[in-house]
């Protein structure tokens, strides 16, 4: 049985704990798939709902009224079954959506010691570990990877990680390598965009490519993201007009949550948009605290920010924070 597999276990324990669940890892858009670089620890802001609209029209996620719950329900299976694997991976995970992440690390500890021969466990646990010790994949992190590539060396986070890694390290053509290895073991089309985006961003930090911002973190006024977005024209008719249109920055590397995100309606558009620290869904993961993002606008025929299929999407290529002027049209539906 894969990971995958005893993570779905978990729902016979609570049924609505499981889908509160989902919905956490749904807001990753593609968790299991991110490289620690530039991660700002994100702390799930506090709302009334698991996606509701702030005055500005930005997104909180789900409140942490609703993430305790579900570390406390996760706790609660723990010390019925010290050994139930689907229940630590739930813990450790529903941690790191709160920002606790030295506390997901005790719990991943735990779960690296229960499925010591699982090669996502100990990547995903190098992740982690990465981020509570300041973004740093020096010592353990590192020697969990390495555990986790010996296990599989086609295992597609770890070779990401470890591209991270090396960069962290100065060493770009070892990070190249590596992300080059991990594009060859994905099959994921959201992968395969993030490791591309990592690859640009490699490139900018080589001098290769368009020049990032000084430093790694600028001023709340200047970190902004302005650009227009539009619907493809084949697509039309697609979606009503009152369908939601989610636009969001979300970092080249590091978590795939939004660091700024609005929400309008499709009728909207096309529009002149601009991304800044307000829209942040969290103090500790904004634009002013990222480099290179990736902006995606996406009309959901559920007005969900959790992408589905059937909901029409634009990305665009990495780009500098501080950006001005992007084009950014709406003209693939996702399957």
């Amino acid at each position: 049985m894969n990971y995958s597999e005893r993570l779905a276990r978990a729902q016979r324990g609570s049924i609505k704990l499981w889908l509160a669940f989902i919905v956490v890892l749904a807001l990753l858009a593609g968790v299991g798939y991110r490289v620690v670089r530039d991660l700002g620890k994100p702390q799930v802001a506090t709302s009334k709902g698991a996606a509701v609209s702030s005055s500005n029209g930005s997104l909180k996620a789900l409140s942490d009224e609703q993430l305790e719950r579900m570390v406390s329900q996760a706790t609660a299976m723990t010390q019925q079954d010290a050994k139930n694997a689907s229940a630590w991976a739930m813990l450790a995970h529903s941690y790191e959506m709160m920002g606790k992440f030295s506390e997901s690390a005790r719990a991943y500890a735990t779960l690296a010691q229960l499925l010591p021969q699982d090669a996502q466990v100990l990547a995903d646990y190098a992740d982690v570990l990465a981020v509570s010790q300041g973004r740093s994949f020096k010592g353990e992190p590192l020697a969990l990877l390495q555990r986790s590539l010996a296990l599989d060396p086609k295992n597609a986070k770890g070779l990401l990680l470890t591209g991270s890694a090396w960069a962290e390290g100065k060493d770009i053509a070892q990070a190249t390598v590596y992300l080059e290895k991990a594009r060859a073991a994905a099959t994921d089309p959201a992968m395969l965009r993030q490791i591309d985006a990592s690859v640009a961003q490699l490139r900018i930090l080589s001098g290769d490519g368009a020049p990032a911002p000084g430093g790694a973190e600028m001023s709340a006024a200047a970190a902004q993201l302005s650009g227009r977005v539009w619907l493809a024209d084949a697509l039309r008719g697609k979606a009503p007009a009152d369908a939601t249109v989610f636009i969001y920055a979300r970092p080249v590397q590091g978590s795939r949550m939004p660091v700024a995100l609005l929400r309008k309606k499709l009728s909207d558009l096309p529009l002149d948009f601009t991304l800044t620290d307000a829209m942040a869904m969290t103090s500790n993961a904004s634009l002013s605290k990222t480099v290179t993002v990736v902006v995606v606008a996406r009309v959901s025929l559920r007005a969900n920010v959790t992408p589905a299929p059937g909901d029409l999407e634009g990305v665009s290529a990495p780009v500098a924070v501080g950006t001005k002027n992007l084009k950014l049209e709406i003209s693939e539906v996702l399957k």
